[in-house]
């Protein structure tokens, strides 16, 4: 005796719910040298202090001073510290440091790689509601990190 089988019931999810990543070539670098431009700024930056030490150049809002941390605290310093070769330190100040560090060393070699062979590597992500519901969590989750070492991140300098 044979049971029917009874097909399964699933439920397509909406593509604008599904992050989208491409990655390609064009020929063109039309709007993306900017990128390579920040990449640029941020690895020469991020060399010069680890050199020479940070620039005494205060950036922060009221807010800072009154104790209350935005999720990009100590990014300045935790970039430092990645070029600075430590990474427990970028890790301390503010993890987003390490990912900036290395989207800026990727921008710049993406830079150098497009002007010698004329064609450009370019990412296309569309997060999607599903991405955009995830960054934000991210980002709320950073901002309660940031705020528990508010401590270490009014402090002035790389300890």
């Amino acid at each position: 005796m044979s049971q029917a089988r009874t097909p399964s019931t699933t439920v397509p999810v909406p593509a604008r719910w599904v992050p989208q990543v491409r990655l390609g070539w064009e020929t063109r670098n039309a709007r993306w040298w900017l990128w390579g431009a920040a990449g640029t700024v941020v690895v020469v930056a991020g060399v010069a202090m680890a050199w020479w030490g940070m620039f005494p150049v205060n950036v922060h809002g009221p807010g800072h001073f009154a104790g209350i941390m935005a999720p990009t605290c100590g990014l300045t310093r935790s970039v430092v510290a990645v070029f600075r070769g430590d990474s427990a330190m970028a890790w301390r100040y503010n993890p987003l440091g390490l990912l900036v560090a290395f989207g800026a060393v990727a921008a710049l070699a993406r830079l150098a790689a497009g002007a010698v062979t004329g064609r450009w590597l370019v990412l296309r992500v569309r997060p999607g509601r599903a991405g955009w519901i995830a960054l934000t969590l991210a980002v709320v989750a950073l901002e309660i990190r940031q705020q528990g070492r508010a401590e270490l991140l009014m402090t002035t300098g790389l300890h």
